[in-house]
């Protein structure tokens, strides 16, 4: 890691570790659905709205910015229910499950998956 790289932790379980496609085949916020249903075992239709957390339109604008730099340093958390989910602008997702406390780490790596 350079001097002046933004670094943020997370106190919590990693459950899931996924990618949104920076193509435009699929947008973040559907990535986030599908891994968020991964993470609680059920399916995307069983969770609540995604609205209810965030505003999936304003997250899918925030990282169709970036187009998946992988120099960016945009990422987002936010949680719904009991999962912290952490998304990064070069397609990077982590779902955390925010009951299961661990002694902080970074969120992601330096290096992509």
């Amino acid at each position: 890691m350079s001097s002046g790289d933004m670094t943020i932790y997370r106190s919590c379980t990693p459950v899931v570790d996924s990618r949104y496609e920076t193509d435009g085949s699929q947008t973040p916020s559907e990535a986030i659905i599908e891994a968020v249903a991964t993470a609680a075992d059920v399916e995307p239709i069983e969770l609540p709205p995604l609205y209810e957390f965030i505003d999936p339109d304003a997250l899918d604008t925030l990282f169709q910015q970036h187009e998946g730099a992988s120099d960016s340093e945009a990422v987002l958390s936010f949680r719904i229910d009991n999962w912290n989910v952490f998304v990064r602008a070069d397609g990077r997702l982590r779902i955390c499950d925010g009951t299961k406390p661990t002694e902080p780490k970074p969120v992601f790596a330096t290096s992509t998956p």
